[in-house]
Order: structure tokens, then C-alpha cells, then sequence
């Protein structure tokens, strides 16, 4: 088996943003209703009122879903151990993201709260990878900066109290280059003006603490579990920014910069320069499904590239 072209999938979201997914590419476009491209999905994303059920699933370059590739052949594109531990799931998602306003706070819940709650075997622990900025640099919120009571973090979501809500993370400034660590269950917040690389386990779980001024209805944000059910999804012990990957990640994905076959299911990403992957040419914001199956791939030009990898199942 060979590295496969994903074509874009551009997915919807209540946020404006997608003009540096364009500018990636050399490209111009303006800000719209889809800031997001998924890459190597076989998650359907969750957005309400909208119907399609292949909404944010990835296409290979023949047409085909990438779940359905995967469906047909799961020991070649995922490897037996992967397959033994994970089922027929990639166990990986990764996403272009451009948000041109700021994100309400919000978490994602952990493996053991997705199994109860929504059995699912996947959380949302993610990382970001910080592409460009709009500006020299940006702002993210991540985790409490103090211990935090379940009652007082209910009362800020049911006042819409958003100074509280914002005020009690973490903020950090970030610039290209830096990467940030989000345990699931972590509240935290994306600045205005970021184009990330978002790798996280694959599932669209994200419980919304702010609907004030964004076109949000309140029932969407609990995930239909009530607040009261929802908020023991997340961390509210004081969390220290992680501004790197931990060991411990390696449980849900590995990020690096290698044009290399792993004996695992791999996407990889163009960030820069002009070439080709097995003979598909490539450039910036291009994207190739490596199954676990491939051997070797055979680079040409100039590229860098980052490597996603899928959770090791031996963790």
C-alpha cells in the first residue's frame, strides 16, 4: 500500500474564520462560516441543524470516504495491534483551524466520561500546533489558575459571567512555531488570529460554557447531558499550561516532522516547499493518508511536513 491525496473537507462552524487556510495554500479567500478543514477523518462532525451525515468526513483523491477505505481493509491501513486495541477507527483526527474571533471557553470530555456518557471509546485530548498568526502573535486560555468548585464554575455558565469564565484560565501568548497540549477535561479558550494544526482523538465532543454573543443555542452546549451532568467532565484542578508534547500524549497521537512510513496509520501534512510523496505532488495545506502498510515513501523536493500518528495501542 501507498500514500493516498486526501481532498479538502471544509466544515462548518458557528465561528467566522478560513482565510489563512487559503493564505496556506498562496491562495486568498475571506473569513467565513467554514474556518476548519478536517483532515483524515472518519468522524462526522456535530453540527446541529445541519443534516448531512458525511459532513466533515474525508474524501481520498478516487472519491471514496477514508472511512469506508479503511472499512474494506483495516489491517492494511491500521495494522493488526491497532485494529485489536482501537476497531476499525483511525483513532486520530487532524484539523486546519482559523479562527478570526476568539472561541468561547469550552472543554471536551475524557475516554472513561465519552464511554459512559456517549459510548464512545474516544475522548478529545488534543494539541495544537500554531502554523501562523495574524498578527506577531496570539492569545490562547488554558486550565485554572486556581482549584475551582463545580457550583461557582455552574454559576458563571448559567449568569453567562464570561469575565469569571475567561479571567479564571490561564492566558498565554503564542507564536508560529509553539505547540500547546490540551488534556481532555482541561477548560480553555483559542484566541482571535491563530492557524493551528489541531491533532486529537476522533470525536466532535466539545461542551460549550459561553452562547452569549455567539450564534449558539443553550441546549447545544451540555451535548443534551444537563449542566449539572456535564461539568463532571471537567478538570477543574489548577492545570499549568503544557507548552510541548508530554510522553503521556503518546497514548492518543504523535506529532513529528518525519516523511517517513511507521508501520502505523499516519497523516501527513505539507506546511512548506515544493515536491512530491510517492509521485503525488505536494505543497503547503497538501494532505496524504499513510496506511499502516506502506513500506516506505519516496520524497522529492524540498518539503516540510508534520507527521500525525495514531495512538500507540501498546500504551
Amino acid at each position: 500500500m501507498h500514500a493516498v491525496r486526501l481532498t479538502p473537507t471544509r466544515v462548518h462552524r458557528f465561528y467566522r474564520g478560513g482565510a489563512l487556510l487559503a493564505a496556506l495554500r498562496g491562495e486568498h479567500a475571506e473569513d467565513g462560516s467554514f474556518p476548519e478543514e478536517w483532515i483524515g477523518s472518519v468522524t462526522p462532525a456535530n453540527n446541529p441543524g445541519r443534516a448531512d451525515p458525511d459532513d466533515g468526513l474525508s474524501r481520498l483523491a478516487d472519491g471514496r470516504l477514508l472511512r469506508d477505505a479503511v472499512a474494506e481493509d483495516p489491517i492494511g491501513w491500521l495494522g493488526e495491534e491497532h485494529v485489536a486495541r482501537f476497531g476499525a477507527s483511525t483513532g486520530v483526527l487532524v484539523k486546519l483551524l482559523d479562527a478570526a474571533e476568539r472561541l468561547p471557553v469550552h472543554a471536551h470530555p475524557d475516554r472513561a466520561f465519552a464511554r459512559r456518557a456517549f459510548d464512545s471509546p474516544f475522548g478529545k485530548t488534543e494539541a495544537w500546533l500554531v502554523l501562523r498568526t495574524r498578527d506577531e502573535e496570539a492569545e490562547v486560555w488554558v486550565g485554572l489558575r486556581e482549584d475551582g468548585e463545580p457550583e461557582r464554575f455552574l454559576e458563571w455558565i448559567r449568569l453567562q459571567d464570561v469575565d469569571a469564565l475567561l479571567g479564571s484560565l490561564n492566558r498565554v501568548t503564542v507564536r508560529a512555531g509553539d505547540v500547546v497540549y490540551v488534556p481532555a477535561g482541561v477548560p480553555h479558550a483559542l484566541g482571535a488570529g491563530l492557524l493551528i494544526a489541531e491533532v486529537q482523538e476522533p470525536t466532535d465532543f466539545s461542551l460549550l460554557c459561553e452562547w452569549r454573543d455567539f450564534p449558539i443555542d443553550p441546549e447545544d452546549g451540555h451535548l443534551g447531558l444537563g449542566w449539572d451532568e456535564a461539568v463532571r467532565a471537567f478538570d477543574l484542578r489548577a492545570h499549568s499550561p503544557i507548552l510541548s508534547l508530554p510522553p503521556e500524549s503518546h497514548a492518543f497521537f504523535e506529532v513529528d516532522e518525519r516523511a517517513e512510513a511507521s508501520g502505523r496509520f499516519a497523516i501527513l501534512l505539507v506546511v512548506e516547499g515544493q515536491g512530491a510523496i510517492d509521485g503525488i505532488p505536494a505543497g503547503p495545506g497538501d494532505a496524504l493518508a499513510i496506511p499502516a502498510a506502506s513500506r516506505e515513501l519516496h520524497v522529492a523536493g524540498e518539503l516540510g511536513v508534520l507527521r500525525f500518528l495514531a495512538p500507540d495501542p501498546a500504551i
